[in-house]
C-alpha cells in the first residue's frame, strides 16, 4: 500500500502546483535571464527553483482561496482541497514553505528579484484573486501578473528592470495573457458566472468576445514589430522565422475563431496562443544567444 500511499500523495501535490503553469511561468522568467546574453550560471539555477517555487506556492494559495468555488464547477471540483483529498490547513501550510522558500532561493539574485517576486504575488493572491468575484476587469491585473516572471529573470542576471528589452518583453506578456483568459472566458464563461465569479460573458455574447480577442491578438502581433524602438537587432533568418511564425498564428486564429465549425476549435486557438508566446520566447532567447 505505501507505493500507492507516495503515488497518490505525489499527485495530489502535482495537481496543487499546477505543475504545466508554474513551469511555464518558470520558462518566462528564464526567457527574461537569457534576453540579456548572459551564460547561465549559479544564478540561472536559483531563478528556475525561486521562481518555480514561488509560482507553485501562488497556485497553491489561490486553490486555499478559491477551494468554495472550485467546488462549484465541474472542471475543477476534483482539485485537492474540494475533492477531500489534502485540507485547506495543509495546503496553506504547503503554499507558504514554498513560497517562503522561493524567496529565499531568489534573494540570492539581490533583493529586486524577490521583491518583484514577492510582488507578484500581491498583484496575483491579494488583487487579482478577490477581485475575480466583482468585476470582469480582474484580468487587467492577472495580465500583469504574467508580465513581471521576465523581468525577475532580466534583474537575476544582474540588468537594469527597465531596460528597453525588458520592457518590451514585459508589455508582450502582458498583451498576450489577455486573449488567453478571455478563450478561456468562451469555454467556462458561464461555468464561473454560476459559481460566482465576474466574466465578460455577462456583457458579450459568443461571438462578441471572439472578435475582442482576434483583435487583441492581432494587437499582439503587430506589436512584436515594434521591436527595434526597444533595441532589439534581429538576425535576418531569425526575422523572417518571426513574420512567418506571425503570419501562421493570425491565419489559423481566424480560421478557429470564425471557420472552424467542429467542436474543440476554442481550445485549439488556446493551445495555438500559447505555442505561438512559446515560439517568440524562443526566436528571442536564440537571437540574443547568436548576437
Amino acid at each position: 500500500m505505501l507505493p500507492n500511499s507516495i503515488s497518490n500523495k505525489i499527485s495530489v501535490l502535482n495537481r496543487l502546483v499546477r505543475m504545466r503553469l508554474s513551469l511555464m511561468v518558470t520558462f518566462s522568467a528564464l526567457t527574461g535571464f537569457l534576453l540579456t546574453g548572459t551564460v547561465p550560471d549559479l544564478s540561472f539555477v536559483a531563478l528556475f527553483a525561486g521562481l518555480f517555487f514561488l509560482s507553485a506556492g501562488a497556485s497553491v494559495l489561490n486553490q486555499v482561496q478559491e477551494y468554495k468555488f472550485d467546488a462549484l464547477m465541474l472542471r475543477t471540483q476534483t482539485r485537492p482541497i474540494p475533492s477531500g483529498e489534502i485540507s485547506r490547513l495543509q495546503a496553506s501550510l504547503i503554499a507558504w514553505l514554498l513560497l517562503a522558500g522561493g524567496s529565499a532561493v531568489l534573494l540570492l539574485n539581490g533583493w529586486i528579484p524577490m521583491i518583484l517576486g514577492l510582488l507578484n504575488i500581491v498583484f496575483y493572491n491579494l488583487i487579482y484573486t478577490p477581485l475575480k468575484t466583482r468585476s470582469w476587469l480582474a484580468i487587467f491585473p492577472g495580465a500583469l501578473v504574467g508580465g513581471v516572471p521576465p523581468l525577475i529573470g532580466w534583474t537575476s542576471a544582474g540588468f537594469y528592470l527597465f531596460h528597453p528589452n525588458a520592457v518590451f518583453l514585459f508589455i508582450f506578456v502582458c498583451l498576450w495573457q489577455v486573449p488567453h483568459f478571455w478563450l478561456l472566458m468562451i469555454k467556462y464563461g458561464k461555468e464561473y458566472e454560476s459559481a460566482g465569479f465576474s466574466s465578460i460573458s455577462m456583457i458579450l455574447s459568443e461571438m462578441q468576445i471572439k472578435k475582442v480577442v482576434f483583435a487583441w491578438g492581432l494587437s499582439t502581433s503587430v506589436f512584436l514589430f515594434l521591436f527595434p524602438f526597444f533595441g532589439f537587432v534581429l538576425h535576418p533568418v531569425l526575422l523572417v522565422s518571426l513574420i512567418l511564425v506571425n503570419l501562421f498564428f493570425i491565419s489559423q486564429f481566424y480560421k478557429y475563431l470564425f471557420i472552424g465549425k467542429e467542436s474543440g476549435t476554442v481550445r485549439k486557438a488556446f493551445i495555438l496562443i500559447n505555442m505561438y508566446a512559446m515560439l517568440v520566447f524562443i526566436l528571442l532567447t536564440v537571437n540574443a544567444l547568436i548576437s
